[in-house]
């Protein structure tokens, strides 16, 4: 089975997310979902990426990259559409 690092949409950690992510693990499969918003999660696009914009992209990039420093190498990265 994989390692996989699935990543949020603009919208956050939701709980959509999750539940994919959740039956990705009951295909026996790790998964990990880093919270790139620290908890935020947004109605629609639109706030998602106002946030975005007032953080920054390279922050968001930086929080990426720092979740998964220390994973193993054979990892599959995986992600939504940020819109």
């Amino acid at each position: 089975m994989a390692e996989v690092v699935l990543f949020h949409h603009a919208q956050g950690l939701t709980t959509g997310v999750v539940a994919f992510a959740d039956e990705l693990r009951h295909a026996g499969h790790t998964v990990h979902t880093p919270d790139l918003f620290d908890g935020h999660i947004f109605d629609d696009l639109e706030q998602g990426m106002a946030f975005v914009r007032e953080i920054g992209f390279g922050e968001v990039m930086a929080r990426g990259e720092r979740a998964v420093a220390g994973l193993p190498a054979e990892l599959v990265y995986a992600g939504f559409s940020w819109g």
